[in-house]
């Protein structure tokens, strides 16, 4: 009896394997990578709802007044305070926090904390086995843009202890209208005496005085809109400064400015689209976040979902891990938002009656100059 040949597969076959094959790869990659997505913007959820109880923590200590956004050198030795590292970073004379890396919020909010690491920089791939006695910024951090307080300039980040955490911790803070942006006065009223950015704004439909910013948790009007923390970075404008205050006027201006994310550890600003619009899992944090606008001056808008166009060096909120922002909120509540939500000042400032215009547009007067 003649044996019978053994039939292999025809191409046709291994084609239509190998395809099937593929789609189940692609369709699990995707599927995992959307999984490690949302297991890490859950992880933030859950480390802002720890910012969170660290900031009602120091309120309850100091009779219910919020974390200061900024505090100058010059400001801490005129209300003669001072801050204790209780032995958490070496390299310093005393144990007396150098007020340098006292200026932003996160060594001021850091013992209510429990001095964690992770909730400082846990974006950091080394922060888990980071050594606290050289918490220095990696990559300097450029601070060019003049409208900003020059006492930042004194944080010199090769060589102080501390200044990482003080200038790129995970989460920025609402710190213009937050617990406020203190320096002295140049006022020659007020010359010398410590004051807050936009402390004698005036509300631009009225004409009567803002008080835009709160300086207590039970001051602000609606706790569950006023975004207190988000991811933030530090960056450079990309787009020239539109002719109209409305969400995408000029968005391809001719005056762009471009950088290198592997040089400086910062989203990619993509020029063509004059905006950034990926998410960025290494770009350096910020200690502050700025709202579409500040006063007068438009700082940033999202035309879309997820498309930002940055007119002037800030640090404004950042998609780390997917095109969703978390932020935790003054009622203690987080969640998920796109860039579309947060460019909505009724997201970030203490005013009660902002029309539906005036959300996207400035609310109150003022500059970015010492108050």
């Amino acid at each position: 009896m003649k044996p019978t040949a053994a039939r292999g597969f025809t191409l046709v076959e291994m084609l239509v394997v190998i395809s099937i094959i593929t789609i189940l790869m692609a369709l699990l990659i995707g599927g995992i990578t959307s999984a490690l997505k949302s297991s890490k913007n859950s992880k933030q959820l859950s480390d802002l709802r720890q910012m969170f109880t660290g900031w009602t923590l120091y309120a309850n200590q100091y009779t219910d007044q919020c974390l200061p956004g900024f505090l100058s050198v010059e400001t801490q030795k005129n209300w003669k305070v001072a801050y204790r590292m209780n032995g958490k970073l070496e390299g310093q004379t005393s144990d007396k926090l150098n007020a340098a890396v006292a200026q932003t919020y996160p060594w001021r909010l850091a013992p209510y904390l429990n001095y964690s690491w992770d909730l400082m920089l846990g974006y950091r791939e080394d922060a888990a086995s980071i050594e606290p006695a050289t918490l220095y910024t990696i990559q300097p951090l450029a601070l060019a843009s003049e409208p900003l307080s020059a006492a930042l300039r004194q944080i010199a980040p090769s060589s102080l202890s501390g200044s990482t955490a003080a200038l790129q911790p995970r989460f920025g803070y609402n710190a213009f209208y937050l617990g406020g942006w203190w320096e002295l006065s140049k006022n020659p009223k007020t010359l010398g005496v410590p004051r807050p950015y936009f402390c004698d704004a005036t509300r631009t439909a009225t004409d009567r005085s803002a008080n835009a910013m709160s300086r207590t948790i039970g001051g602000i009007v609606f706790p569950d809109r006023m975004t207190v923390f988000c991811p933030s970075a530090y960056l450079s404008a990309n787009a020239s400064a539109p002719s109209s205050g409305m969400p995408g006027a000029d968005l391809q201006g001719g005056s762009e400015k471009h950088i290198a994310a592997t040089q400086s550890g910062r989203p990619t600003l993509q020029e063509s689209a004059g905006a950034y619009s990926q998410p960025d899992p290494t770009a350096s944090g910020a200690a502050w976040v700025c709202p579409p606008w500040l006063a007068s001056e438009r700082i940033w808008n999202c035309a879309d979902a997820s498309s930002f166009s940055l007119y002037t060096d800030q640090a404004i909120p950042l998609m780390r891990y997917s095109k969703q922002i978390p932020a935790a909120k003054a009622d203690g509540s987080t969640r998920l938002q796109t860039g579309g939500d947060l460019d909505d000042m009724r997201e970030w400032l203490n005013l009660s009656d902002l029309t539906t215009a005036q959300r996207h547009d400035s609310a109150h007067t003022g500059t970015l100059r010492a108050p």
